[in-house]
C-alpha cells in the first residue's frame, strides 16, 4: 500500500487507460479477422453483381453530371470559356455512349441528348458579343441620362429648354429600360415608348439639344440597333432554355434506366447479406465477452476517481469556500498525505490560507486608515468634495454646504460643484489671485469664499472651499494703504523737486540784486534752467491729470505701429506672440506721435501682464463707422470682471497680483485720447472661449484742412541700393524702379563702396544698416555724402536705428526706413525729405 500511495493519480489513470486500450485492440483484431473473411466473399460477389451495379451507378452519375453541367453553359459568356465547357459536356456525353455501347435501349435518348447540346451551344455562342454591345450602350445611356437630368434640373435655364432636356431624359430612360428588359413583351413596351418620346421631342430640338440627341442616336447603334440586339438576345435565351429542358428530360430517362439496373442488383445482394449475417454472429459473441472485461476495468477506474480523487477535491473545495467566507480556522487532515497531485493540492491550500490571513490583517489596517480619513473629512473646517471624471460629486462633508449657505443634502441626483455654487448666493469674482490656481466667490453680505481643486489620476478632482472673508478685508485695507502711500510718494517727490526749484530761483534772485552785468546774465541763465525744470515737472503732473501739452500732427497709425514692431516684441515676454492687422491704405489721425507711441507701448505691456503663460496679442488698425481712425489691442489674458472694468481708468487703481502697478498707465492713455478728441472703449470677458480684453482707441475723422497733401516728387535720377540679403535687395530695387529711378544694385559693402566711387552722379543712396563681415551702412552713407553732396541718404533696418554719426548730423538728405520697404514708404520719405529746408 505504501508503494501504491506514492504512485501519482496520473500514473494510475494512465494504467487503467492502457488496459482499456489493450482490450479494444483485441476486439479490433477479432473484427479484422471477421472482416477479412467477409471481404473474400465480397470479392466473389463483386465479380458478378457489384460490377453491374457499379456500371449502372456510373451511368446515372454521368447523366446527372451532364444535366448539371449543361446549364452552366447558359451562364458563360466569354467565347473561350463557352467552347471549353461545351467540349467538356460533349466529352461527358461520349463517356456515357461508351458505357451504353452494350445496351441498344439507350441509343435513341443519347442521340436526342447530343442534338439538344448542339442546339444549346448554337444559341449561346453569339450571346457574348451581344452582351458586350448591350453593356456598352447601357453605360453610354447612363452617362447621357445623368447629363440631361442635370440640365433639366438647372433652374437657371428657361422652362422650354428644360422641358426639352426632360424629354431627352425620358428618351435615355426608355433606352436604358429596353437594354435591361427581361422579356420580349417588356422590350416591346420600351421600344414603343422610345419611339413615342422621340417623335414628340424631335420637332422642338434646337442646336443646343441636337448635339446631345445625335449622341444618343449614335450610342444606340452599334453593329445593329439596341432594340434588335436585345430582341436577338432574348430569343437566343428562349432557344437555350428549350435545349436545357430537352437535356434534362433525356438525362432523366438515362437515370431511370440506371435505377432499374440497380434495383435488379439489390435483389441479388439481399441474398448475399443473409449469408454474411451468420458469419457476423460469431464475431458479436466475441465482442460481448471483451466488452464485459472493458466494463470491469472502467468501473474500477471510476470507483478510484470518485472515492479518492473526487472526495479529496470536494474536501479541498469545502475548505476553500469556508476560507472565502472568512473562516481562517478551517483545515484539511494531515494524516496519510500522499505525494501525488492530491497531496500537492493539500499543501497549496495551507499556503493559500496563510496568505489569506496576511490579507485579512492588511485589510484591518486599511479599514483603520479609512476611519481616520473619515474623521478628518467630517471635522475639517473647510468644505471638501470629491468629484468623478464626469464632474458629479461623489462625496462631500457637511461644511461644504454650510459655507455655501445651502440646506443639508437631500435625496436628489448627484450635482457638480458648479451647480452647487449656482444654487448659492455667491458669484464668481475675477482677481489676481485666480491666476494663482484658485477661484474667488462673494455674496451680497460681503462673505468671501476661496475655491481650489486638485486633479486625481482617474480624471476626478478634489475640491477645497475655504472662508476668506476676514483675510480679504485685511487685503483690501492693505491695498488702500498702498494707494495712499503711492500718492504720498508722488506728492513728496513733486514737493521735493519744486522745493529745490524754488530755492534755486530764490537764491539766484537774491544774488541778482548785487551782481554786475556779466554775473546777472549767468544768474538769469540759472533761473531759466530752474524754470525749465519746473515746466518739465509740471508737464508730468499734467499727464497724470490728463492736461499735458500735446503737439498733434497728421499721423499714419499703420506706419507708426509698423515702426514700433521691434520695440513691442522686445517689451513683451518670449512666450507671447504679437500679431498685426494693418491695412495697405494709410489710416490718418491728428495725434501727438510720441504720446501715441507711449500709449500703444503702455497698452501692450498691460496686455502682456494679463497673460499667464503662453498667449497672443493682436494690434489692429482700421477705420470706424464715422470714418475716423481706430486702433485696437486685444489679448487672450484673464480678462476683467464688470467691477474691475468699471474702475479700470480710475487714477491709482490697479489689479495686478504683485501690487507693483501705480494705477496711472491706463488713466494717462484715457486722458491722452480724450485730449486728442477721441474716446477709449474697453471690452473684456473672463469666460472662454472669448476670454480676454480689447482696448480700442477711437479718433475723429480729419477735417479737409487737416488731411495730408500730396507732394510732387522731384524727377527721379540715379539710385544705388546696397543690401547683403537678396530678398530685401530685390524688393527695394523694384520699388525704386517703379518710381522711375535708374537703379544700380550692390550685394556687399565692398561692391557698394566701389560703385559710389565710380558713378559720376548719384541722386539717392539706400543702404542696409548691418552689411556683410560686420560692415556698417553708416560708412557707406558717409562715403556717399563726401563724394556726392546733393545725394539723398536713406538707411534701412529691421531694428530701431541708434545714434547717428557726428559727420552726418544735420544732413538735410538723411532719413531712415524700416524693413520691408514698400513703394508708399519710399514715396512718403522722399517727399518729406524734399520739403526740408537746406542746412
Amino acid at each position: 500500500m505504501l508503494a501504491l500511495s506514492r504512485l501519482s493519480v496520473r500514473f494510475r489513470l494512465s494504467a487503467a487507460i492502457a488496459v482499456l486500450f489493450g482490450l479494444i485492440l483485441l476486439v479490433s483484431l477479432i473484427g479484422m479477422r471477421v472482416l477479412n473473411r467477409t471481404e473474400m466473399w465480397m470479392n466473389v460477389l463483386h465479380q458478378d453483381t457489384l460490377t453491374e451495379v457499379s456500371d449502372a451507378l456510373d451511368l446515372s452519375r454521368r447523366a446527372a453530371d451532364l444535366a448539371t453541367s449543361a446549364p452552366f453553359l447558359y451562364a458563360l459568356f466569354p467565347p473561350f470559356q463557352l467552347e471549353q465547357e461545351a467540349q467538356s459536356v460533349l466529352s461527358n456525353l461520349r463517356s456515357i455512349e461508351d458505357h451504353a455501347a452494350r445496351d441498344p435501349a439507350l441509343d435513341l435518348p443519347l442521340a436526342r441528348l447530343r442534338l439538344a447540346i448542339d442546339d444549346l451551344t448554337t444559341a449561346l455562342v453569339p450571346q457574348t458579343a451581344r452582351k458586350a454591345e448591350l453593356t456598352a450602350i447601357d453605360r453610354d445611356m447612363l452617362r447621357l441620362n445623368g447629363r440631361v437630368r442635370r440640365l433639366s434640373g438647372d433652374t437657371t435655364l428657361p422652362l422650354a429648354e428644360r422641358e426639352v432636356w426632360a424629354g431627352l431624359q425620358q428618351l435615355t430612360a426608355s433606352a436604358i429600360g429596353a437594354g435591361r428588359a427581361d422579356a420580349l413583351i417588356e422590350l416591346g413596351e420600351f421600344t414603343r415608348r422610345y419611339k413615342r418620346v422621340r417623335d414628340q421631342i424631335v420637332p422642338g430640338l434646337t442646336a443646343v439639344h441636337r448635339e446631345t440627341f445625335d449622341e444618343i442616336e449614335t450610342a444606340l447603334s452599334r453593329s445593329d440597333s439596341l432594340f434588335v440586339l436585345k430582341h436577338r438576345e432574348l430569343a437566343a435565351q428562349l432557344d437555350a432554355e428549350n435545349a436545357l429542358f430537352r437535356i434534362r428530360q433525356e438525362a432523366g430517362r438515362i437515370s431511370t434506366y440506371a435505377e432499374e439496373k440497380v434495383a435488379q442488383a439489390e435483389a441479388r445482394l439481399s441474398q448475399a447479406r443473409a449469408e454474411t449475417s451468420d458469419n457476423l454472429g460469431v464475431a458479436k459473441n466475441s465482442f460481448l465477452a471483451l466488452t464485459l472485461m472493458s466494463l470491469l476495468v472502467a468501473i474500477t477506474s471510476s470507483l478510484y476517481v470518485s472515492r479518492y480523487v473526487a472526495r479529496n477535491l470536494r474536501r479541498v473545495a469545502d475548505a476553500m469556500r469556508k476560507l472565502a467566507a472568512g473562516d481562517h480556522r478551517s483545515d484539511l487532515p494531515r494524516a496519510r498525505v500522499s505525494e501525488d497531485e492530491i497531496g500537492q493540492l493539500f499543501a497549496a491550500f495551507q499556503v493559500f490560507r496563510e496568505n489569506a490571513r496576511k490579507l485579512d490583517r492588511r485589510t484591518g489596517q486599511i479599514r483603520r486608515q479609512n476611519a481616520l480619513f473619515s474623521r478628518v473629512f467630517r471635522n475639517i473646517k473647510d468644505g471638501v468634495a470629491i468629484s468623478a471624471a464626469d464632474g458629479r460629486i461623489e462625496a462631500e462633508n457637511d461644511k461644504l454646504r454650510s459655507l455655501l449657505r445651502l440646506p443639508p443634502e437631500e435625496a436628489e441626483e448627484p450635482a457638480n460643484m458648479q451647480a452647487l455654487i449656482d444654487r448659492s448666493a455667491f458669484t464668481r469674482q475675477v482677481s489676481a489671485g485666480e491666476r494663482g490656481g484658485f477661484e474667488e466667490y462673494t455674496d451680497a453680505s460681503g462673505h468671501v469664499l476661496e475655491l481650489r481643486h486638485s486633479p486625481l489620476p482617474d480624471g476626478g478632482a478634489v475640491w477645497l472651499l475655504s472662508e476668506t472673508t476676514e483675510r480679504k478685508r485685511i487685503d483690501e485695507r492693505l491695498e488702500e494703504i498702498r494707494r495712499v502711500e503711492t500718492l504720498g510718494k508722488v506728492a513728496g517727490e513733486v514737493a521735493h523737486d519744486f522745493g529745490n526749484i524754488l530755492s534755486s530761483i530764490s537764491g539766484n534772485l537774491h544774488l541778482l540784486k548785487r551782481a554786475d552785468d556779466e554775473q546777472a546774465r549767468y544768474l538769469r541763465t540759472r533761473i531759466g534752467s530752474a524754470v525749465d525744470l519746473g515746466v518739465s515737472l509740471t508737464e508730468r503732473l499734467l499727464a497724470f491729470a490728463r492736461k499735458q501739452h500735446l503737439e498733434p500732427q497728421v499721423t499714419d497709425l499703420s506706419m507708426l505701429v509698423e515702426g514700433m514692431a521691434d520695440l513691442l516684441e522686445i517689451a513683451l515676454p518670449e512666450n507671447i506672440s504679437l500679431d498685426f492687422d494693418l491695412p495697405a491704405e494709410p489710416v490718418n489721425a491728428l495725434v501727438d506721435p510720441g504720446q501715441m507711441e507711449s500709449a500703444i507701448l503702455n497698452l501692450c505691456v498691460n496686455a502682456g501682464q494679463a497673460i499667464e503663460g503662453a498667449g497672443r496679442i493682436c494690434v489692429s488698425v482700421g477705420t470706424g463707422q464715422d470714418g475716423g481712425a481706430q486702433l485696437s489691442i486685444r489679448d487672450d489674458g484673464c480678462g476683467m470682471t464688470p467691477e474691475v472694468l468699471h474702475r479700470a481708468t480710475e487714477p491709482f487703481f490697479t489689479n495686478r497680483s504683485d501690487g507693483s502697478g501705480t494705477g496711472l498707465g491706463l488713466s494717462m492713455v484715457d486722458g491722452f485720447v480724450h485730449q486728442s478728441g477721441g474716446r477709449l472703449d474697453i471690452t473684456s470677458r473672463i469666460e472662454p472661449p472669448e476670454r480676454g480684453t480689447t482696448v480700442t482707441l477711437n479718433f475723429p475723422p480729419l477735417k479737409a484742412e487737416e488731411a495730408p497733401q500730396e507732394v510732387a516728387l522731384q524727377a527721379p535720377g540715379t539710385a544705388l541700393v546696397v543690401d547683403d540679403d537678396p530678398a530685401y535687395l530685390d524688393s527695394a530695387g523694384k520699388a525704386l524702379e517703379r518710381i522711375g529711378y535708374t537703379l544700380h544694385r550692390a550685394s556687399s559693402f565692398a561692391e557698394g563702396a566701389a560703385q559710389i566711387r565710380e558713378l559720376p552722379q548719384l541722386d539717392l543712396l539706400l543702404s542696409d544698416l548691418n552689411l556683410d563681415n560686420g560692415a556698417s551702412g553708416w560708412d557707406l552713407l558717409q562715403l556717399g555724402a563726401g563724394l556726392h553732396p546733393d545725394c539723398q541718404l536713406i538707411l534701412m533696418s529691421t531694428r530701431r536705428i541708434g545714434r547717428i554719426p557726428e559727420s552726418l548730423r544735420g544732413s538735410p538728405g538723411l532719413a531712415s526706413l524700416a524693413k520691408p520697404v514698400t513703394d508708399a514708404d519710399i514715396r512718403s520719405l522722399i517727399a518729406q525729405t524734399a520739403q526740408r529746408p537746406e542746412a
